[in-house]
């Protein structure tokens, strides 16, 4: 049996000092409008929070022009973070290689349609009269629940993934367990903020990744 070559590289050293991949089709200032919008999201997320809070304050004539602004950005919001989760989707799969991705993220995207499509249409009214289209309502929180947990464990089996991502997958877990959990959906909204600004330093990490791989060519 030959001995040990003292002279051969450990595999842990030749993992660790693999190059970064290249990503065409990203650029520096693409990944931090992309890192910001999503603390944007989130920041609008929060305002939305927010004024549930404090509806209760308010006049009925206050209360329906509130109501109706937060429809408006409760729709963009929906947009937005199906737009940032392709995205992420995308350059996640090009820079670390990551597979098995698509099925839950395209799953969340119907699904947040369908839900942020009905919220649009009937707002709060869906808990105001609890009837089919409650049952219906609550009834898509278990997939979409479902399918965020599930991504969330695909984000976790990346290799060599930033911190910021693998703090994301765990926060969507968290989230994703809550949605499908039905009783506990009031809560998902926190873990489900936090989601956004971690989407948002995975972005703004790619930036200063690639900013300084351009530096050194």
């Amino acid at each position: 049996m030959q001995p040990d070559n003292p002279y051969k590289a450990s595999l842990v050293e030749l993992i660790d000092d693999l190059p970064v991949r290249q990503l065409p089709g990203w650029s520096v200032r693409q990944l931090q409008v992309l890192g910001w919008l999503a603390l944007m999201s989130g920041l609008g997320s929060a305002l939305m929070l927010g004024v549930v809070f404090v509806s209760s304050w308010l006049g009925q004539a206050e209360l329906e022009q509130v109501e109706r602004y937060t429809r408006w950005l409760g729709l963009l919001l929906m947009l937005l973070g199906n737009y940032l989760l392709l995205r992420l989707k995308s350059f996640i799969e090009q820079r670390f290689v990551a597979q098995g991705l698509s099925w839950p993220v395209w799953i969340i995207v119907v699904l947040a349609l369908i839900i942020g499509l009905m919220d649009f249409m009937v707002g709060d009214q869906v808990f105001k009269a609890p009837g089919v289209l409650t049952i219906a309502y609550l009834g898509l929180m278990v997939p979409m629940g479902l399918c965020i947990t599930w991504f969330a464990i695909r984000l976790l089996k990346v290799r060599r993934a930033y911190a910021s991502l693998r703090i994301m997958a765990w926060l969507s877990i968290a989230s994703g367990l809550m949605f499908a959990s039905v009783l506990l959906l009031p809560l998902a909204l926190l873990p489900a903020l936090a989601v956004c600004v971690a989407q948002g330093l995975v972005f703004l990490r790619g930036a200063s990744e690639l900013r300084e791989q351009q530096a050194a060519a």
